[in-house]
């Protein structure tokens, strides 16, 4: 087994209450290559054009949520956003992510607790890649919300095992029943062009 599978294979088996931090400290020097060249992840680009199709503007400000190596950040830039914030669980992981240059502002913190960020200041968050066990519960979302403004978008892509098993699509409903959000899409699709790799892409506007 190469470090890439045995790896993968450590996040796909965390559990609600684990921390992913070490793993992905770990992983931060290779990750970009196991995951483009070995696994064919194209979740960044999906996001990226998604959020890109859905508004007009480039020039607002966007939080990227479990930034990690900064993948989502260089797809925003390639579709024209210029302003995008991330924070991330790992050192590790922001350390690359710098050495894109695509990140106006990068924070190490950890997304299950409440994050020192203000209230409504972005137009927009994506959320790649980082909910599930070990990571960001169904739980934590109505949180990340908070520094969206009302009317603004939210992108999530996340793995279709914990899209049931962690009871995201519950929550994910619960919230547009509360009149915090509504959900434009709601789809599924395989995010690893070489894996099978199920997952769910949600695009919803903050209310």
């Amino acid at each position: 087994m190469g470090k890439s599978d045995e790896i993968l294979g450590r996040v796909s088996h965390l559990r609600d209450g684990d921390s992913s931090r070490e793993i992905y400290d770990d992983w931060s020097d290779s990750y970009d290559d196991h995951l483009i060249a070995e696994f064919g992840y194209i979740s960044p680009a999906v996001a990226a054009r998604e959020l890109a199709a859905a508004v007009a503007w480039r020039d607002r400000a966007i939080i990227d949520f479990g930034c990690g190596t900064g993948l989502v950040g260089e797809a925003l830039r390639q579709q024209g956003f210029a302003t995008v914030d991330g924070i991330d669980i790992a050192e590790g992981m922001l350390e690359q992510a710098r050495e894109k240059g695509v990140y106006r502002n990068l924070v190490c913190a950890d997304l299950t607790l409440e994050i020192a960020v203000a209230d409504g200041i972005f137009e927009a968050g994506v959320c790649i890649g980082s909910m599930g066990a070990g990571h960001v519960g169904a739980r934590h979302v109505p949180g990340l919300l908070r520094p969206i403004r009302p009317g603004g978008l939210f992108v999530i892509v996340m793995n279709g095992k914990y899209y049931d098993s962690g009871g995201f699509d519950r929550a994910f409903a619960k919230i547009e029943a509360d009149g915090l959000w509504q959900i434009r899409k709601l789809e599924e699709f395989n995010y690893m062009t070489r894996l099978e790799r199920p997952g769910w892409l949600l695009v919803a506007e903050k209310r």
